[in-house]
């Protein structure tokens, strides 16, 4: 069901800018999808910073009711269009909701206490609020010592960096009570060998020859065991 409904969208998409956003983002907004159905069956669930809104239109079809915010006006048009409610900002929702997400969000927020304030008032008793952001304790920053790597992920979008200890205070002091606080390796061994070889991603698709499941398994399983994995997970529960 998942799969037809994503192939009849980018059928009827004919701007390609926004079909090529819709492809580029697919394997992370089928892997959230894949990591929440179950949490968010038949919940009420909202995305702060949905953007092209890949994460929404899958959970649809397991949640009872969805909606995001957006801040950028083309993608609003967009969803829309598409029947998803998406509003500007957390101001004009005046709903609850069993489940908010924020999916590398946090890391361009100037006062994510402001937001996780607000996301703490519209989430029900005993709502998850989930978060992922990138690590700032990256085997490639802090293992590797990769320049280029470290000028790729130190850009003027990313007003602040957090590691696991410093992202669950940041939830603890805004009234969160954690329920997880792990960590996922997003990219395979591949991608770092290249960016150490070359300076650059993509070595997940030039490299495809270390792509195998064991090997990519392994790798990250180690990685997430010494804290140095790309990505922060967290689920917070309201108190």
């Amino acid at each position: 069901m998942l799969k037809e409904a994503y192939a009849a969208l980018t059928d009827q998409v004919t701007d390609m800018s926004w079909k090529t956003w819709i492809q580029e983002t697919k394997p992370d907004d089928d892997r959230r999808y894949e990591a929440l159905k179950e949490l968010c069956a038949g919940k009420n669930v909202l995305e702060f910073g949905c953007g092209n809104g890949g994460f929404l239109r899958r959970i649809k079809i397991a949640a009872a009711n969805t909606a995001g915010i957006e801040l950028m006006n083309e993608a609003r048009d967009y969803l829309s269009r598409e029947g998803i409610s998406v509003y500007k900002s957390l101001d004009e929702i005046h709903e609850t909701y069993d489940v908010v997400c924020m999916f590398m969000v946090i890391e361009h927020l100037n006062h994510p206490d402001e937001i996780l304030k607000k996301i703490y008032e519209v989430l029900n008793p005993e709502g998850i609020f989930i978060c992922e952001t990138p690590n700032a304790d990256d085997a490639l920053i802090s293992k590797y010592d990769c320049r280029e790597f470290q000028d790729f992920t130190y850009w003027s979008e990313h007003v602040m960096l957090f590691t696991s200890e410093t992202l669950e205070k940041l939830t603890l002091r805004n009234g969160y009570q954690t329920r997880l606080n792990t960590q996922i390796q997003r990219y395979p061994l591949a991608n770092h060998l290249y960016w150490l070889a070359k300076g650059k991603p993509g070595g997940h698709v030039k490299w495809a020859e270390f792509n195998e499941e064991k090997l990519v398994d392994a790798y990250a399983e180690k990685l997430i065991s010494q804290g140095v994995a790309d990505t922060l997970w967290y689920v917070g529960k309201k108190d």
